[in-house]
């Protein structure tokens, strides 16, 4: 009973091995999702930069026509409104 509770130690260095191979397996994965998620940060940044780039431009061209469009139609009415032109008349 007294060998069979023992261990060997080719035995202690076949597990040894196993570990030290499974933690190189998950030391290397870990690198690999890390990179991954580093290039996956940088084109959300820069898809993000767009959007931001993108709302600026359309805020900015909503101001414009916010104030164009009104003082645009001011002054097509107020030219309208002075012309001199002759009434019209109807026959009837």
């Amino acid at each position: 009973m007294a060998e069979r509770d023992e261990v060997s130690h080719l035995e202690i260095y076949r597990l040894l091995i196993e570990v030290k191979t499974t933690l190189e397996m998950a030391l290397k994965q870990r690198a690999e999702d890390k990179k991954r998620d580093d290039e996956e940060k940088t084109d959300i940044f820069k898809r993000l930069g767009t959007l931001e780039t993108r709302m600026g431009q359309v805020v900015i061209l909503a101001v414009f026509l916010s104030i164009a469009v009104p003082v645009g139609v001011e002054l097509f009415s107020g030219r309208l409104l002075h012309f001199n032109a002759a009434p019209v008349t109807q026959q009837r």
